[in-house]
Parts: C-alpha cells; structure tokens; sequence
C-alpha cells in the first residue's frame, strides 16, 4: 500500500511540477525513482523506513527483539525518530480516530498539546496522505515523500540556473542523498529543509517575473515550510530566501517595487493560511521550559580549533570521524563532532562544486558561495559567526547548527552550474579531488584501518572514475555517468544511515500488557531506560514521562520531586516513592525485577527481564482532597512537604487561604466528562497538565479553572450533582481556524473567478481608491 500511495503522490508532484516548468519525460521518471534508492526495499516489502531497532535495546521488548527480527541496531545516533516522530504520528492518528481535531496528546507528561507543539506536522500534505495506510508503513512513504519533494524542487531550482537537465539533475540528486536530509529522515527538520530550493525558486521567480504564478509557487513553498513544524529552521529557512530575493533583484539590474510587493503578499498569504497551526504554537511557546530557559542565557558555544580543524574536515571527509555504532572515532571527547551536523553530499559533488565558482559568471554564484561559508560556520559553530548570532533577535535563541543545510544546498547549486560547462578542466579538478582524498586517508588516525579503507574507497573511487569518464566520454554521456557514480557513492555510503526493519516488530504486543488495561484511565512509567518514554503511545498508554520540543514548564518546574531532567531527552523515574507519582494518576510501572518496592507498590507479574508492579495509593484522575491551601503565587515548593495530595492539595487564586476542608465529594470521570456529587462546595482537582486552552462547561456555563498542585487543573464546584465537560480547545485554534478558512474561501474565490471580470474589478477598485483621494486633496 505504501508504494501504491507513493506512486499515486508522485504522479501528481510530478504533473504539478510540469505546470511550473516543463521537463522531459525521462527526467520524470528517474526523479520518480531517485527516492526508491534509499526506501525502496521498505516500500515494496512493506517494512518499517526508521530506527524501530532502537527500541529493542531496553525491556519489555529487548527479549523479543529476535523474534521480532532485530538482532542489532542499526544506527544508534537517530532515536528522536522512534521516540518523537513516530509516536507523534501515533497520538494523530488516534486522535482523528476520536474523531477530534489533534489538539491534545494524552500519552505523555499528563498530556501535551499535539499540534501546539508543532512538529507533529498534522496539517503537511506528505503526513495527511501517510494517515491513508497502516501506521507502520507511512514512514517508508513518508520518507519516499520526502526525498521526492527535495529532488523534484531542487531540479526546478537548478533548471533555472542551467541550460542543462542532467546537469540539475545532478545536483538535484546530490541535495536529495546528502547526509543532512538522509540522516534526518522521519523529523520536521528534514521535511522543512527538503523545500528549500523551492522556496529560493519561488523567491527567484517573484523578483524577476513578478505575477500570479510566481506568487502561487512561492506561496505553495512557504506554506510547505511553515506546516513541516519545525518553526526554528521556518525562520532560518525565510531569511535565506529574503536574502536571496535581493540578490536575484540586483540581478535583474533595477529595482522592481511589483516583485516586492507580490513577495510580501506571498508570505502574507502563507501565513493566513497557516493560522490555524501557527497561532497555537505562539500561545504554546511562552508555556514552555525550553522558551523560558533560552530566553534566561542559551548561548551556543564555539568550537576551539581544535574542534574547528577536526569538524571542518569531517564536513569534506566523513571517514575521518567515524560513524556512531559503526566505528568510534578514537580522540579526545572535546575534539569530536558532537552536534553530527554535516554538509556532506558525496565527494562527487566537490570538483563541479568549484569548477562552477570558477566558470560562472554569474552574481548568483556569490551567494551560494557566501551560503557554503555561512551554512558551514553555523554548522561547526565557527568563533565569528557564533558570536554573531548570539547578537541577533531571534538566532539568540535558536539552535543555529541547523543551518549547514545552506552549506549543501550551495554546494549542490555551485556543482549544477559546474556540470553545466563540464571539460577537461572539470575532469582535471576530479582528479585533484581524488589525490585530496587520498592524502586524508593516509593521514588519519584513530580509526579502524578496515573501517577506514572501505569508507575512503568509497569517495575516493567514483571521483576518478568520474574524471576517466569526462575524458574518455562525449558530454550527455559523460554527464549520464556522472549522475550515475554520484548515486552509487550516495547509496553505498548512506546504506547504514537509516535501517528497513521487518513490519512485525512494530511494537508487537509484550508479556504483562493486558494487565495495563482498564476503563477507567491512569498512567504508568518504566524505571530507568525500561520502556523508552512515549512507546507507549503505540500500546495506547499514558506514560508520565515524555520528550517534547516544548515542555510544559510547570510541570518541569516539579521534576525533582519525582523524576530526573536529562538534557536533550525524556525526564528518568529511578524511584517509586513520590507522592506527586500518586497525584499523577500512575497506577503501573515496569520496573527490574528485584528492585526494591516501596511498601505501598505491590508485584502484580515477574518475568526475566523486568516485573509489572501496581501502585496501591493512586489517586484517580479526577479527585476532590479532604482540604485545601489557597495560595496567590505559584511556589512549588509548597508540594514537597505534602505526602498524601488526596488528604492535602494547594491552588492557585487571587487570595491566599490556610488549610481548610474541602468538600468532601466523589468523581468519576468517563472521556472527557465528569460526573461529580458534593455534599458540600469545594474544590475539583484533574491530574492533567493544565496548558491554556483547558474549558470545563457545565450546561453551557464555564467554570473558571486554577492551577492545582503547581502543574494541574483545579476548579470550584457547589454542593449537589455536576455533570462537567472538560475539553481542550485554545481560543488560538479556534481564531486560527477562522482566519485560515476564510483566507482558503478568498483565494478560491480570486482563482475561479474570469480573468476579465477580475481585472474589471481590480480596475473599479484602482480608480475609486484614485478619485477618493484625488476628492480629499482637491478639497
């Protein structure tokens, strides 16, 4: 079904690119097959494209990781794939399966905005269309997708800078392979950075064609950018282009105010469209541990040279820093390159990247340049630049490394100019590429000489087998081997980036799962690195854990009174004894065998590799506790005295209060409605992350909410029988939704209506506008 789904998408990617500009069949079909390199295998067996292997490392799964068929990890450098992305997608198709807009996530850390934290991508075509198959095999398409749409917009892009197919096919398939896009294959980074030569395509176009289609294809780019969910890499991606639309206006040799005027509209345009996904974000943002903690001092911090040396070398000749698995690099732990952030397309793309520079005359080739210096200096965290964005609104606070893309996409450009005017010079260049090659591969040390001699023969061999065929070959033919070296480089050096795994090991079901059944909700938690944090999301259980781009920071602000913070990952239980476990609704726990219990923790189920282990004093969702303290400023330290929240809990409100019964009272809670008795007033506490955009209506009338124990949902009942609905639902999408269905209706309304009737209408409206102000100043 996969590939069924990918041929379906293809053809239309690729009709619709035809509309834009028009290239030989032949060129469609090998842009149509250029992502089967890489995902071909999942697509047509129906596998699982992504690092599921990963999650066979920790129990409950690592004893079924055989039967499973993983007998080894692939890649263990890309687990944000397996333990963000997929899951993500998961809680998506769950919540349209709910029949519900995908708001809320309610499978980690007390539940979570789903697409307020943007890199679900719900609203991007390529993951509206995976949810028409299985969940297992969407990101083998997903992927395939992907490399498509990054093929497809950098050869449109390069065609206009060349006079050549082959020569922008080249460098489309380069952009499409090079490691940045392949390595990141599955996140929202990628599916934002794979549409960047669409979006310089887009801004070439509006500055030196000025016009409804060049605005169509910049507004299509941009709204392609903003909905892969990467909002950091939208704002790197946008002030490229802008920089870019200058410089094509220098080109053009005047200034052009149309081309301003049709760009601004564009991005206008883009961006009203997007409401509905853009305006949840920015209410979620200042909500966030990540947003309040960048904002209080992140600073990037720039390589020493030592680093700088080491980092720029592996950018040009990977082999020397070893692959993560694979071959360790043997140097000091301060040398490496941490972030993995690489520009590297293929040695291949080297020679024709600077035969290019050299033959171009073009103003155009200044700025791929200035992307390659700029894009690498990010990427290896260069003193200059660093110190730079440190400096500027909005780079202050964001990971910048992000940026070597531009260093690929500029060497990709620079190498489809080059091809262009390809010669004997051109296969002079290969040659001394090869020798550069060679001359790193005899100097390095600290790697596996095996390791070593297969990865250097890898880049080495294709560059002189490139330079033998522009001698010996007239130029199509020369170009076609050229094409063809590149994309046997990429698939041999790239074959371990992200592995195919068998569709039966997609989360298969584990001993001890049916006990963690019920229908009344709770949560669990695994111990340590058991049951990595959101898996639980394909079992359809709520884990107290998790690992956001955004996090709630209220609930941050409580993790060291019942977890560990582990940077750039999920928070670590390594205790059951927190009473916040109990006030969270944690009812279960894998946890090791013989581990230790705390007395109110009971075994339930022991197997060889982990136990399933049941909390006695779990609160239920919903609860009213026997008293209540009434404090006016959040203080979450208030909570580590209190040992039992069902007997004691504090809230949130305008005027403090000491202790004082509360209620008492019963609740039951069924979906999203609670059922409440009070033989007295008191107050209600939902152990759910309270973000904004929390409503509880009773009979149509809100009841205010309050932040209860520092992080939750607290509101006020009178005495008698409630009947309470408590949805999640931010006045953000609500406005957004509005904004972007109205935006949709008036663009459908502009393109169906004739041309001649719009230029009618748009010619009353320039003279009415023109007589009013020629009326105004004349009086």
């Amino acid at each position: 079904m996969s590939l069924m789904l990918y041929s379906a998408c293809a053809a239309g990617a690729l009709y619709a690119a035809q509309r834009v500009r028009a290239f030989p069949r032949a060129i469609a079909i090998v842009l149509f097959v250029l992502p089967l390199l890489f995902t071909g295998r999942a697509l047509f067996t129906g596998a699982i494209f992504g690092p599921v292997d990963l999650a066979y490392t920790s129990e409950p799964l690592a004893s079924m990781a055989h039967s499973s068929g993983v007998d080894a990890v692939a890649n263990p450098s890309i687990s944000d794939v397996y333990a963000e992305f997929m899951p993500w997608n998961d809680a998506l198709r769950r919540s349209i399966g709910r029949h519900e807009w995908p708001l809320w996530n309610p499978y980690e850390l007390c539940g979570a905005p789903l697409a307020g934290t943007a890199q679900s991508s719900p609203y991007h075509p390529i993951t509206m269309a995976g949810l028409l198959i299985p969940i297992r095999q969407s990101f083998a398409f997903a992927a395939a997708a992907m490399l498509l749409t990054a093929a497809l917009s950098a050869f449109l892009f390069f065609r206009e800078l060349v006079e050549s197919d082959l020569a922008a096919l080249f460098g489309a398939a380069a952009w499409m392979a090079s490691t940045h896009l392949l390595f990141f294959a599955g996140t929202a980074l990628v599916l934002a950075a794979s549409v960047i030569p669409f979006v310089l395509l887009g801004a070439r176009r509006v500055a030196l064609e000025p016009g409804r289609k060049s605005m169509a294809i910049l507004t299509t780019a941009l709204l392609l950018v903003v909905l892969a969910g990467h909002p950091e890499s939208a704002m790197h991606i946008v002030l490229f282009a802008m920089v870019y639309f200058g410089v094509a206006l220098w080109s053009g040799g005047r200034p052009r105010p149309p081309a301003i005027v049709s760009g601004l509209a564009a991005g206008l345009i883009a961006l009203l469209l997007a409401a509905i996904f853009l305006l949840p974000i920015f209410e979620v943002i200042p909500q966030s541990e990540e947003y309040v903690h960048r904002a209080l001092g992140y600073r990037q911090v720039s390589s020493t040279p030592a680093q700088l040396a080491h980092r720029l070398a592996a950018n040009f000749f990977p082999f020397v820093e070893g692959a993560a698995g694979v071959e360790e690099r043997r140097h000091a732990p301060e040398v490496g390159h941490g972030w993995l952030a690489t520009a590297y397309a293929g040695s291949m793309v080297f020679a024709p990247a600077i035969f290019g520079f050299m033959r171009w005359r073009s103003r155009e080739r200044w700025f791929f340049l200035g992307a390659i210096v700029w894009g690498l200096g990010a990427g290896i965290a260069a003193p200059g630049i660093v110190h730079l964005l440190t400096h500027l609104p909005g780079f202050s606070i964001a990971v910048n490394d992000r940026m070597i893309a531009f260093a690929t996409l500029g060497m990709c450009a620079l190498a489809s100019m080059g091809l262009d005017r390809a010669g004997d010079t051109l296969a002079k260049l290969f040659a001394g590429v090869g020798l550069a090659i060679l001359v790193a591969f005899l100097i390095s040390t600290g790697i596996a000489p095996d390791y070593l001699r297969v990865n250097a023969m890898r880049a080495l061999i294709p560059v002189i087998l490139a330079s033998c065929a522009l001698i010996v070959l007239r130029k199509p033919r020369a170009l076609i081997a050229v094409v063809v070296l590149l994309l046997l480089q990429r698939a041999g050096e790239a074959s371990r980036m992200q592995p195919t795994i068998p569709a039966k090991a997609f989360y298969p079901p584990f001993a001890g799962l049916s006990m963690m059944r019920g229908s009344k909700p709770f949560r669990i938690t695994g111990m340590g690195t058991m049951f990595t944090p959101e898996l639980s999301t394909h079992y359809g259980l709520e884990d107290v854990r998790g690992f956001q781009g955004l996090t709630f920071n209220r609930l941050w602000e409580t993790y060291p009174l019942w977890c560990i913070r582990q940077p750039v990952w999920s928070n670590r239980v390594d205790r059951l004894d927190s009473p916040l476990l109990s006030l969270m609704n944690v009812r279960f726990a894998i946890a090791p065998p013989a581990m230790p219990l705390p007395p109110w923790w009971q075994t339930r189920a022991r197997y060889p590799g982990y136990a399933i282990v049941e909390n006695t004093r779990v609160l239920p969702r919903a609860f009213v506790p026997r008293s209540v303290q009434i404090i006016a400023k959040p203080d979450v330290r208030t909570l580590a005295a209190i040992d039992d929240f069902n007997d004691r809990s504090v809230v949130e409100d305008t005027t403090a209060r000491s202790w004082a019964p509360n209620g008492p009272g019963t609740v039951a809670i069924r979906g999203n409605r609670l059922q409440a008795h009070m033989d007295a007033p008191g107050w209600v506490l939902v152990s759910n992350a309270n973000w904004k955009g929390w409503i509880a209506r009773e009979r149509g009338r809100r009841i205010p909410l309050h932040f209860g124990n520092h992080a939750f949902i607290a509101f006020y009942l009178s005495a008698g029988d409630h009947e309470v609905e408590l949805t999640y639902r931010p006045r953000s999408f609500v406005i957004g939704a509005w904004i972007s269905g109205v935006t949709a209706l008036l663009l459908f309304a502009y393109v169906s209506m004739p041309r001649s009737a719009m230029t009618f209408f748009m010619s009353f409206q320039t003279s009415f506008f023109a007589e009013g102000v020629r009326r105004r100043y004349a009086g």
